[in-house]
């Protein structure tokens, strides 16, 4: 009787560690996914983008390929400028040399586009403007 005990109570406990086993395995899964997913999503919204650019150099549109550029770097500006808060000095005060760096070339080099694609509206563009400013202003303290 002692040994059927035992063994019962093996049973159980070799069936508890493979689900356990288990279940740490598909919570591992889980979080695979969770970041695999929207890695993979942002590699095919840059692998458009990088295609698209290249067509429009191949058949001659640099403006468009110039304004796509400048809507990408518009978003990556209101991106980071969103996270700021989350980041320390050292990236904070990098992000403010880049973007004093891009409101000075911005306005050494203006910017028309009267093509097809897609423009900023106004709000978003003075958005943008704001955050440039306020580096550029933080620089010369």
């Amino acid at each position: 009787m002692k040994k059927l005990a035992i063994i019962l109570i093996s049973v159980i406990a070799a069936a508890v560690l493979v689900a356990v086993g288990w279940w740490f395995g598909f919570q591992q899964r889980l979080l695979t996914e969770a970041y695999a997913v929207p890695t993979v999503d942002k590699h095919i919204t840059e692998t458009t983008m990088t295609f698209s650019l290249l067509r429009q150099l191949d058949s001659s549109q640099i403006e468009d390929a110039k304004h796509m550029l400048r809507l990408r770097l518009d978003g990556d500006i209101l991106t980071v400028d969103g996270l700021m808060d989350y980041t320390d000095a050292r990236t904070r005060e990098t992000a403010r040399k880049i973007f004093t760096t891009i409101a000075e070339y911005r306005a050494a080099h203006p910017h028309s586009y009267t093509g097809s694609l897609a423009q900023t509206d106004a709000e978003v563009d003075a958005k943008i403007a704001s955050i440039l400013q306020k580096a550029k202003q933080e620089h010369t303290k």
